[in-house]
């Protein structure tokens, strides 16, 4: 069963520097939380994201940053498939997790990740009972995973637009497994993951004609009429 929670909170924050004639730093953030059982549900969690209004040409996208802070805990089982006992250098098994983030069409690899292997251990003959016993071992991992990942200039044009963007997160188990010689069965008991997604745009203003050329312009028309 997948828990989605998402939130969204918006802010446009306005920097003027002090000295005239410098322009204005404008930034506008967003946040969506996600909370869900992977092991249960091994589907990505919707975020909820506003695309980029350019509102008519006026706004200038000039950079786009992700900010992922989560938590997570990882729970796996490994246990013996031969009449035999296996010793730890005879198998192992490599474990990997971070996060991938879709924004529409473009994906952005490895948001966050950590890695656990080569995990082994020795192994007793097989008891005949599933999932426990000294022909099985369990490791059980929690921690959390904070990043910040730049969008490319050209991935910008993923964010622009109205209304709502398709974005998801899906943090992804990576387990790298030997040929079975031995042969043992892994299972993965339990893997949740929580967190929250940001989103920073920087634009800028699109200037609007100077008032001294749009009077200028006035005034090159307004004598055009009295000479017609």
């Amino acid at each position: 069963m997948k828990y989605i929670s998402s939130a969204i909170l918006c802010a446009t924050l306005t920097a003027a520097n002090a000295h005239a004639g410098f322009g204005q730093a404008n930034v506008i953030v967003q946040f969506s939380e996600f909370n869900f059982d992977v092991h249960q549900a091994n589907t990505p969690a919707a975020l909820n994201f506003e695309a980029f209004d350019t509102m008519g040409g006026t706004r200038l996208l000039t950079g786009v940053t992700i900010d992922l802070k989560s938590s997570f805990t990882l729970g796996m089982l490994a246990e013996n498939g031969e009449d035999y006992a296996i010793g730890p250098d005879d198998w192992f098994v490599e474990a990997g997790l971070f996060n991938n983030i879709a924004i529409g069409e473009t994906i952005f690899n490895g948001v966050g990740g950590t890695g656990y292997g080569p995990l082994s251990a020795a192994l007793e003959a097989s008891d005949g009972v599933s999932q426990s016993g000294a022909d099985s071992v369990s490791w059980y991992f929690e921690g959390g995973l904070e990043a910040t990942r730049q969008a490319l200039p050209f991935q910008m044009s993923a964010f622009v637009g109205s209304g709502q963007l398709d974005a998801e997160i899906y943090p992804f188990l990576s387990l790298l497994i030997p040929p079975p010689e031995p042969f043992f069965d892994l299972w993965v008991t339990e893997h949740t993951h929580t967190g929250g997604v940001s989103l920073t745009y920087t634009y800028e203003i699109v200037p609007a004609p100077s008032g001294t050329a749009a009077l200028a312009l006035g005034g090159f028309i307004a004598t055009r009429r009295r000479r017609t």
